[in-house]
């Protein structure tokens, strides 16, 4: 019995002995060829390419995340409530819908941090101001006559994105930037009757002492679900604006005279993807072949 275990456990032994011994007597393989690796990584190419081959090509799904575009159109609401210097009591509402288009390119972060982006955009937005009416005084400040003003502003953000993909279908999106922009329209109300005929006059004009172009910081945060080549992508952001609607009043030896935008943007969009998040372009791959064959 025991001769028996012994033949046993050195018929055991003995594979792994072989293959120890054949790993440190036979030398080490030569690095691939590049032909090896391409038949490896992309596929085997034959003896003539042209395009026609190239085109009929059908590769899978690269798990690694290429640089790619996207193209897209967004809607939603802004909701206002500006910040006044000195301090006026302002309500937060609703104002007219917001839309625009943007173009995103995916890349990476000082040529090694994946997952960022840069998005630049054109957007029909809205800006404006209502105060509340003091109701134990029964009192209510007001620029101008106007207890109201609404702002119609054409804007051009340019924001850094960062998305973290969850899945093939689901990522979470982050945006902060700058934007600039230009107060096209303006509308005035007010609820003080004594001023409302001087109102009336101003009603849709620009004074002097208004400002028109205006700029500031815009951020968001939402998430995408993506069906390539599109994306559905839902945001809430914030921008706040550095432009001041109206000059301040430089002749008061105290402080300056300041109103500043502060809104609340919530939007929904739908984006095409101009390149594949995975895999490799035509032209990607043309290039790869035109560059193997120069080498041979």
């Amino acid at each position: 019995m025991r001769k028996i275990a012994v033949i046993f456990i050195l018929s055991a032994i003995f594979p792994f002995a072989v293959h120890s011994q054949n790993r440190v007597d036979n030398p080490p393989t030569a690095a691939p060829t590049v032909d090896e690796v391409v038949d490896t990584v992309f596929f085997r190419l034959p003896d003539e390419i042209t395009n026609e081959y190239l085109d009929s090509v059908k590769l899978g799904s690269d798990r690694t995340i290429n640089d790619y575009s996207l193209i897209g159109v967004h809607g939603g609401v802004v909701f206002n409530r500006s910040w006044f210097n000195p301090t006026r009591d302002t309500k937060f509402f609703m104002n007219k819908p917001v839309f625009g288009l943007s173009y995103t390119l995916h890349g990476k972060l000082f040529g090694f941090m994946p997952f960022f982006g840069m998005e630049l955009g054109f957007q029909h937005n809205y800006e404006g101001y209502e105060f509340k009416l003091d109701e134990e005084n029964q009192t209510i400040a007001n620029i101008s006559g106007a207890t109201k003003v609404l702002y119609e502003v054409w804007e051009v953000p340019f924001l850094m994105v960062g998305h973290a993909d969850i899945n093939d279908n689901f990522k979470l999106l982050a945006k902060v930037g700058i934007y600039g922009g230009y107060r096209e329209n303006i509308h005035r109300e007010t609820i003080i009757e004594r001023l409302a005929p001087t109102v009336e006059e101003i009603q849709d004009t620009f004074l002097d002492t208004d400002i028109r172009w205006t700029y500031g910081l815009q951020a968001a945060a939402g998430f995408g679900i993506m069906l390539s080549p599109f994306e559905f992508h839902l945001t809430a952001g914030l921008k706040w604006g550095w432009g001041s609607y109206y000059q301040p009043d430089y002749y008061n030896k105290y402080y300056y005279r300041f109103a500043y935008p502060l809104d609340v943007m919530v939007t929904a969009g739908i984006y095409y993807q101009l390149t594949p998040r995975r895999g490799y372009t035509k032209k990607q791959l043309r290039h790869f072949a035109k560059q193997i064959v120069e080498n041979e």
